[in-house]
């Protein structure tokens, strides 16, 4: 591969050889095939209500639940959970949540921090809850930027919630 030089001496850089480029041509097709099949939207999209980009309410609930019934059977992040009525708290976070994606939930528990003052809640069981509520999200197709949106959003709650 050589170097053209222009007219006023400007230098471009070096083309792919021709044999390259019917691969390069298959890679970005086949890249943009699986981000449109898979439903993989990497950024947020602002003009839509991010409630509606995670599933609705009930879709909302229903990750939230199943990411909150598998941390209560962690053998190490589920000791907080003991003693909770889980029904009651699968609701009461999935409006939380709901209502922090801007939905029409409303969520009438306390402040995040008074709520898990007595828990003596350590990061390593902050960030099991997130994995798991990101897998949870991932299985019922939420789109990547409407998840990293909502995780964001959630994000300043940790230092509310933790303890140590």
């Amino acid at each position: 591969m050589t170097t053209t030089a222009k007219s006023h001496g400007e230098r471009h850089a070096p083309s792919p050889p021709p044999r390259l480029l019917p691969l390069r041509a298959l890679l970005a097709a086949s890249l943009a095939t699986l981000l449109w099949t898979t439903g993989c939207t990497t950024t947020y999209q602002a003009d839509v209500p991010l409630y509606k980009q995670l599933g609705g309410p009930d879709n909302i609930r229903a990750f939230t639940g199943k990411a909150l019934t598998r941390v209560a059977a962690d053998p190490v992040a589920g000791r907080s959970f003991k003693g909770i009525k889980m029904p009651f708290l699968i609701d009461s976070v999935g409006n939380y949540i709901c209502k922090v994606a801007d939905g029409p939930c409303a969520y009438e528990g306390q402040d995040m921090h008074k709520s898990h003052a007595d828990l003596n809640l350590g990061g390593s069981e902050f960030d099991v809850l997130v994995q798991t509520l990101r897998e949870e999200m991932d299985a019922a197709g939420v789109p990547n930027g409407a998840k990293n949106e909502l995780l964001r959003r959630l994000a300043p709650s940790r230092s509310e919630m933790v303890t140590h």
